[in-house]
């Protein structure tokens, strides 16, 4: 049902150009991740530039759904009693695009507070591991949701909340360590951030795959 619904609007040229607005929300939203990966890896410094292009990026993604939001309400007015379902689905997903902006930036707020790349430390593997699996979702994610693909929106589905579970296991085993409490706090917060980036892709996806009462 997602796909021709999709199909049917994508006819129209106002929701044409909004789902071209969609698609760059969330190469944004890859692109800003990408940024921020790079530093806490460290294959990348983290620079004043690194900042400022991933504010840039963030109030770009910002401004698009401002823009998306009154297009839809348009829509919707000009049109009362059509499409109001696939319109909450595109409700959800572009604030799920808009998360995934905001909650990059605490994680440049973490690479900030530790000068950039992860520490030493019993951690450091498992959240690099993880930082290159988020950012591996983002790809199936834009190609599931441009494509109305409910193959591709599965497996993004199921990686994601796989994805979630290990950030939870991360977090579990900090309880019974004995890091200090810098490391400890700076660890915790990188796992909490890429579980909720994990978990708003998977909300993407779902749009695809799920009826409209199952999305988020």
């Amino acid at each position: 049902m997602f796909r021709q619904l999709i199909d049917a609007l994508k006819r129209r040229p106002l929701l044409t150009q909004m789902f071209g607005e969609m698609e760059q929300m969330l190469e944004s939203g890859a692109e800003m991740f990408h940024l921020i990966a790079s530093a806490l890896t460290g294959k990348e410094p983290l620079s004043q530039a690194t900042h400022d292009r991933v504010y840039e990026i963030d109030h770009g993604i910002n401004d698009l759904q401002r823009n998306i939001r009154k297009q839809l309400v348009e829509h919707l007015i000009m049109s009362p009693g059509t499409d109001v379902p696939i319109s909450l689905v595109l409700m959800s997903i572009i604030k799920d695009a808009e998360r995934v902006g905001d909650i990059t930036k605490n994680l440049l707020d973490v690479a900030e507070a530790q000068g950039g790349a992860f520490p030493d430390g019993p951690y450091n593997t498992r959240l690099k591991d993880l930082l290159a699996e988020v950012e591996g979702l983002f790809e199936p994610t834009v190609q599931a949701f441009m494509t109305s693909d409910k193959q591709i929106g599965q497996r993004g589905l199921v990686e994601g909340q796989l994805l979630a579970r290990r950030c939870d296991a991360v977090i579990d085993d900090l309880l019974e360590d004995d890091l200090p409490c810098r490391d400890a706090v700076l660890t915790t917060l990188t796992a909490r951030y890429l579980k909720r980036v994990s978990l708003h892709l998977t909300n993407i996806s779902s749009s695809v795959v799920m009826p409209l009462h199952r999305i988020d």
